[in-house]
């Protein structure tokens, strides 16, 4: 069975190559960008089963080409990663028609299983509470 075709797109080359290296077990990365129209482009190009998108990427953001591709059907589910975790950006990234938000620094916990979900019509989002046993406990006086 062929794998997922995914066209991955992030503003830091160092994180854009960590991120083929992540997913290439598991999904065909049939292209990437470091720029939101280069992106765009491969999108519209290689018709990718899913799309990972980070938030920052110059020209036009991964909110910006969401909200594109989801006014110009048919898109793929589209996955955000980004080390944005403010609940508002969170949200337009959602209302934008992202299925997965995903924060870069839970990336290898979360991002495959995020597209899995996404390529089945299914959200996700990372969560980032703190462990309690993270934690010193409290001092009893």
């Amino acid at each position: 069975m062929a794998l997922p075709r995914i066209v991955a797109a992030d503003e830091d080359h160092e994180f854009l190559l960590e991120l083929v290296s992540l997913l290439a077990p598991e999904f065909d990365v049939v292209a990437t960008a470091t720029d939101g129209k280069e992106a765009l482009n491969l999108i519209r190009f290689h018709h990718p089963d899913a799309v990972v998108l980070g938030y920052h990427l110059p020209t036009l953001s991964g909110i910006d080409i969401t909200r594109h591709l989801t006014q110009h059907p048919p898109a793929p589910p589209v996955v955000i990663c980004s080390a944005e975790t403010h609940s508002l950006i969170v949200q337009a990234a959602r209302r934008a028609g992202a299925l997965g938000y995903v924060f870069k620094k839970f990336a290898r916990r979360d991002l495959v299983g995020a597209l899995k979900l996404a390529l089945r019509g299914q959200s996700f989002r990372s969560f980032n509470f703190p462990n309690p046993f993270d934690e010193p406990p409290p001092k009893v006086e």
